[in-house]
C-alpha cells in the first residue's frame, strides 16, 4: 500500500477515533465543567486561537516554494529555505506568547462583560497556558509541513491517530482528579509538546531533512509576504465566520450560551473535517500538477476527490439532519437543544464548498487567490454585522445564521465562479458529474424519513439501532444508485480482497 492510500486510511482512522471520543468523551466532559466553565474554556481556546493567523497559510507557502526548489534539483536551496521557515516561525511563536500574556491582563476589555468575576480569573489562567501552548505550536508546523512535503502520510497520519486517542484518556484523567479546564488545558500544552519533539527526531533522523542558517535567503521575502498575506485574510475570514460568534455571545448574551454555540461548532468542525482525509494527501500532487500546467488532469482529480468526500459528507449531513436532534439530546444532555440548530446553520452551506475544496489549493497553488480572499473577508464581515443584532435577540442561533448567509453565498456562487473564470477548472464537468447522485439523494432522504417515523428513540441502544438501519440503507442506495462503474469495481474489488 502507498503512503498516499495509507494516508487516507489513516486519515478516516483519526476522524473515526476523534468521533468516537467525542461521542464517548464530550458527555462526561460537559457534565463535569457544567456549561460556564465549558463556555470560558471554550471562548478562551477561541481567542488565543486567533493567534493561528501568524502562521495561516504556512503549508501552501512552503510546499511553493518547495516544489520550485525540487523541480530545480537545488537541495542547498530547500536547506535554507528550512532554515528560514524555521526561525521565522519560532519568532512569530514568541510573539504569539508575548502577546497572549499582555492579553491576560486585560481580558475585561477583550472578553467583554458577559463573564463573572471568577470566570476571569479561570479565562486569565487559561490564557497563559494556551498562550504557551501556541508559542510552541508555531515551530511544531514546520517539521509537520517537511514531513508533508515528502509526502510521509504514514507517519504524520499516525501521529495524528495516537493524538486523538491520547488526548481525550488524559483529559478524563484529570477531569476526574478535579483539575477541569486548566487540566485540559494542560493536555493540550503536553500533547503539543510532544508532538513538536517527535516531528523534531523524524525530520533529523530518518528524513534526514538539512537546515542551513547561513546566507538566508532573505530576498524570498517580499515574495512570501505578497503570497501569504492574503492567506493570513482568509485565516480571519475563517475566525469571523467560526469563531467570533463566541466573542459575539460574551457581549450579548452569557457563558450557557457560548457552551451552547461552541457544541454545534464543534459538530460543523468535525464535519469539515471529514474533507481532509482526501484533500491532504493530495496538495503536493496539486502543486506538482500546477507546474507542469496540465489542467485537465487538475479537473478529473478535484472531481475524483471530490465524488470521493461526497460520500463521506452526504452521509454525515443527512444523518444529522434527520436523527440530529435525538442525537444531540442524548449526547450533550438537556439545555443544548439549540444545539443542533446552530450545527445545521453552519454545515448546510459548506456541504459542496467541502466536496470542492482542492480548488483552494489550486487557486494557492497559481498565486490568484488575492482576490478571492479579499471578497471572502468582506462578506464574512458582513456576515458578522448580520449577526449582531440577531445574536442579541436569539443568543447562539441568531450567532450562527449571518454565517450562514456569508458561507451560502460565497462557497456556492462566488467561488465556482472563481475557480471557472480564474483557475480554468471545468466547473461545468464537475456538476454535471455530481448530478448523478440525484436519484441516490432523493431515495436517502424517503428511506431515513421513513425510518424517523416508526422509530422511537429515547436511550442510546435505540439509536444505534436507528442509525445500523441507515447506514445500510445508505451504502446499498449508493452503490446502486449512486457510484459510477469504476468505483463499484473498486468496491467489489476491495471487498474480495478483505473477506473472501
Amino acid at each position: 500500500m502507498n503512503q498516499k492510500k495509507a494516508g487516507v486510511l489513516l486519515s478516516y482512522g483519526q476522524i473515526a477515533i476523534t468521533m468516537l471520543s467525542n461521542l464517548l468523551y464530550t458527555p462526561i466532559m460537559l457534565r463535569m465543567l457544567g456549561q460556564s466553565e465549558y463556555g470560558v474554556y471554550s471562548l478562551s481556546s477561541s481567542v488565543i486561537g486567533y493567534f493561528a493567523l501568524l502562521y495561516t497559510g504556512m503549508s501552501s507557502t512552503y510546499l511553493r516554494y518547495y516544489s520550485s526548489y525540487q523541480a530545480k534539483g537545488d537541495e542547498a536551496g530547500i536547506a535554507k529555505l528550512n532554515g528560514l521557515f524555521l526561525i521565522l516561525f519560532s519568532g512569530m511563536g514568541l510573539l504569539a506568547l508575548v502577546l497572549g500574556m499582555a492579553m491576560s491582563f486585560n481580558l475585561k476589555v477583550i472578553l467583554g462583560s458577559g463573564l463573572t468575576e471568577a470566570e476571569f480569573s479561570l479565562a486569565r489562567i487559561l490564557f497563559v497556558i494556551m498562550s504557551v501552548n501556541m508559542a510552541l505550536l508555531m515551530p511544531k508546523t514546520v517539521f509537520a509541513t517537511l514531513v508533508i512535503s515528502q509526502e510521509r502520510f504514514v507517519f504524520i497520519k499516525s501521529l495524528g491517530v495516537v493524538t486523538a486517542i491520547g488526548s481525550p484518556v488524559l483529559n478524563l484523567l484529570l477531569l476526574y482528579q478535579g483539575y477541569g479546564s486548566v487540566g485540559m488545558s494542560i493536555v493540550v500544552l503536553a500533547v503539543t509538546t510532544a508532538d513538536l519533539l517527535v516531528n523534531i527526531w523524524y525530520c533529523h533522523f530518518r528524513l534526514r531533512c538539512r537546515f542551513d542558517f547561513k546566507r538566508l535567503p532573505f530576498y524570498l521575502l517580499p515574495g512570501m509576504f505578497s503570497f501569504s498575506v492574503f492567506l493570513v485574510f482568509q485565516g480571519i475570514c475563517d475566525q469571523l465566520q467560526w469563531h467570533l460568534g463566541k466573542v459575539l455571545l460574551s457581549y450579548v448574551a452569557d457563558s450557557e450560551e457560548i457552551a451552547v454555540y461552541s457544541v454545534g461548532l464543534q459538530i460543523a468542525i468535525l464535519f469539515a473535517s471529514m474533507s481532509g482525509a482526501f484533500y491532504g494527501v493530495v496538495v503536493p500532487q496539486v502543486y506538482r500538477l500546477v507546474q507542469e500546467q496540465k489542467l485537465e488532469e487538475l479537473t478529473l482529480l478535484w472531481i475524483k476527490v471530490g465524488r470521493y468526500q461526497f460520500y463521506v459528507l452526504f452521509f454525515i449531513w443527512s444523518a444529522f439532519i434527520i436523527f440530529g436532534q435525538n442525537f444531540i439530546w442524548l449526547w450533550a444532555g438537556r439545555g443544548y437543544d439549540n444545539a443542533y440548530w446552530v450545527a445545521v446553520l453552519l454545515m448546510t452551506p459548506i456541504f459542496i464548498h467541502l466536496c470542492q475544496s482542492i480548488g483552494m489549493e489550486v487557486i494557492r497553488a497559481y498565486g490568484k487567490h488575492g482576490k478571492w480572499v479579499l471578497v471572502h473577508f468582506i462578506f464574512a464581515g458582513f456576515g458578522f454585522v448580520i449577526s449582531i443584532p440577531i445574536a442579541y435577540l436569539y443568543g447562539a442561533i441568531g450567532a450562527s445564521i449571518g454565517t450562514c448567509i456569508n458561507l451560502f453565498i460565497t462557497t456556492n456562487f462566488y467561488d465556482n465562479w472563481y475557480y471557472h473564470k480564474v483557475c480554468n477548472l471545468n466547473v461545468y464537468q464537475f456538476f454535471r458529474n455530481f448530478s448523478s447522485f440525484l436519484p441516490a439523494i432523493f431515495s436517502i432522504f424517503v428511506g431515513a424519513n421513513v425510518i424517523s417515523y416508526f422509530a422511537f428513540i429515547s436511550n442510546w441502544c435505540d439509536f444505534t439501532m436507528v442509525m445500523t438501519c441507515f447506514v445500510m440503507l445508505y451504502c446499498a442506495v449508493m452503490y446502486f444508485l449512486g457510484m459510477n462503474s469504476c468505483e463499484r469495481k473498486q468496491v467489489r474489488k476491495l471487498v474480495v480482497k478483505h473477506f473472501f
